[in-house]
């Protein structure tokens, strides 16, 4: 039996973390600052519930095969405590993050750990503690190396499609793309993923994207020379309706991942010798939603 532990119980934390604890062959923990009893998913395809053991301590954790780490890239250090209880020579965490630098971020917390990269592809809301709303089937992409087809049986038996890819500097970079194609326009306007179709919208998250996949193409990454226009193109048919992490984050008062998104785009461009300014200046207005005192 497999120890996991689930360290970040929001929407993706909840949503991965039920699916496991269906399947019978593994011990599944939440670490979380909130209890609940149980998880409730509402997926495109019907509910799905599941038991719920909760901790609120790291003292009582103890060391786990598996750590699912669901926090965002800019937490981390608000868990270092868990993962100093959770992790060791013998885990792996599978980092389950927007953001290209998920290894990165994530070593120095890591206490000889393994530490997998994973993208997710998994709209959902949360809605209350262990109830989330799931919009749309769920993927996770890891590198195709032995941990990443480790998750693959870790999650073998549950709707969760995960696959593995030789060419996961591709598969980051074009998940922060589309990232950066929808998340800071929403979050600076206040509006839905439809602003795109204001006046002079599309040409910003155009140049957003264009600066993103061309650091990306330093870094390695095989990205169309299109990448731009197409992304930009995609998001015409998004409603008013339609939220973005980022959105969800800005009316909620909690610390956006600029950071993570934008700001990797523009760390990252510098060490290539790579000029961003779009990002840099959304990165920096980003930012100062969360600001409290500028004075």
């Amino acid at each position: 039996m497999s120890k996991v532990a689930i360290l970040g119980a929001g929407a993706i934390g909840c949503i991965y973390g039920a699916r496991l604890s269906n399947l019978e062959r593994h011990d599944v923990t939440f670490c979380v600052r909130q209890t609940f009893e149980k998880l409730h998913i509402e997926t495109p395809s019907g509910i799905i519930e599941a038991p719920a053991r909760c901790i609120t301590d790291p003292v009582e954790a103890g060391p786990a095969e598996w750590i699912i780490l669901a926090v965002k890239c800019h937490q981390i250090k608000d868990v270092d405590n868990w993962l100093r209880a959770l992790a060791g020579p013998g885990s792996i965490i599978a980092v389950l993050q927007n953001g290209v630098e998920h290894i990165e971020n994530t070593t120095p917390h890591a206490y000889g750990a393994r530490v997998l990269p994973v993208v997710v592809q998994c709209p959902a809301d949360r809605l209350a503690p262990g109830r989330v709303r799931q919009n749309a089937m769920s993927n996770l992409l890891a590198p195709a190396t032995e941990d990443g087809h480790a998750l693959e049986t870790l999650f073998e038996g549950s709707d969760i499609g995960v696959k593995t890819t030789p060419d996961f500097v591709t598969a980051k970079w074009l998940k922060l793309c589309g990232n950066i194609s929808r998340n800071p326009a929403t979050a600076l306007t206040g509006r839905g993923r439809g602003v795109v179709r204001a006046p002079g919208v599309a040409e910003f998250c155009r140049a957003l994207v264009e600066e993103c996949a061309a650091v990306g193409r330093a870094e390695g990454a095989n990205l169309p020379e299109n990448i731009a226009e197409e992304i930009t193109q995609s998001q015409f048919t998004a409603g008013f309706d339609q939220t973005t992490s980022m959105l969800v984050d800005v009316r909620a008062g909690i610390p956006l991942e600029a950071d993570g998104m934008t700001g990797a785009v523009v760390r990252i461009g510098e060490r290539h010798g790579i000029e961003t300014p779009v990002n840099k200046y959304v990165t920096a207005l980003l930012s100062a939603i969360n600001t409290q005192d500028v004075d």
